[in-house]
């Protein structure tokens, strides 16, 4: 794991740097931190050589899917007092806390691995009441824990009535494929067949796309395949001749 030290070192250099040797570079603005100019790529694997470009901000370590959560979260809590609600924030990104901490009157972060969260959990057994949180987010977990329906089951009984998960999963594929044993820490890969467990959960259900928001926020996941441009993903977030978008699913509990 890396020091959360060398991080802060890094967004403090990074900036300084594209913006000096980043000249002629396309220019992206992160919503969360406000920085302006190119963003870094980002390797997902060498062999195959696999890349996804302009994804990360130097400034604050942001990726497509912080990004995209971020502008969610802004947009669905803007008409309403979140200052007078709690939330949960599993596997909690260091990008997002700052704003997420200084929105919500409770804030509480959750994993069963990292060490600087204020609680270790499992998801697929959480030990909260039901009814704890107004608010859940999660994102990029949901293809580790063995039991899928277990995790999505409790994360609905620590909702409050009224409250609302934010779930953000990738989804590359249009059946889930899951691995018996794990494979590389993982349990499987999220198909879009995923959507329909999620309605099958929740009261209501709502997909929000990245496309929809201003493009110089760069929510698309621009992929190379050994240096070409790859778009071989389902049609429902399919980028032609670039990659693919970010989804963020809004859970609803009613009652």
């Amino acid at each position: 794991m890396r020091k959360v030290w060398s991080e802060r070192v890094k967004h403090h250099i990074r900036p300084a740097y594209y913006a000096l040797f980043g000249r002629g570079l396309e220019r992206f603005q992160c919503p969360i931190c406000q920085y302006r100019g190119p963003f870094k790529d980002k390797r997902v694997s060498t062999r195959p050589d696999i890349i996804r470009k302009c994804s990360k901000c130097p400034s604050c370590g942001s990726t497509e899917r912080h990004r995209m959560m971020h502008l969610v979260m802004k947009e669905t809590f803007q008409a309403s007092d979140e200052a007078c609600k709690a939330l949960l924030h599993i596997a909690p990104e260091h990008c997002l806390r700052k704003t997420l901490k200084e929105c919500f009157s409770i804030y509480h972060t959750a994993d069963l691995m990292q060490p600087n969260v204020d609680f270790q959990e499992d998801l697929q057994d959480l030990s909260f009441k039901d009814a704890s949180y107004d608010v859940v987010l999660i994102s990029r977990v949901l293809n580790i824990p063995p039991k899928l329906n277990a995790c999505l089951h409790e994360i609905r009984r620590i909702l409050k009535p009224g409250g609302m998960a934010l779930i953000a999963e990738t989804y590359t594929r249009e059946q889930t494929l899951d691995f018996k044993p794990m494979k590389k820490g993982r349990s499987r890969e999220i198909g879009v067949d995923f959507m329909k467990t999620l309605e099958t959960v929740f009261d209501r259900v709502e997909f929000h796309t990245s496309d929809r928001f201003d493009p110089s926020f760069q929510l698309s996941n621009r992929m190379t395949f050994n240096g070409a441009p790859s778009d071989d993903y389902p049609p429902c977030v399919r980028i032609p001749g670039l990659g693919f978008n970010e989804i963020v699913a809004i859970c609803h509990r009613d009652a």
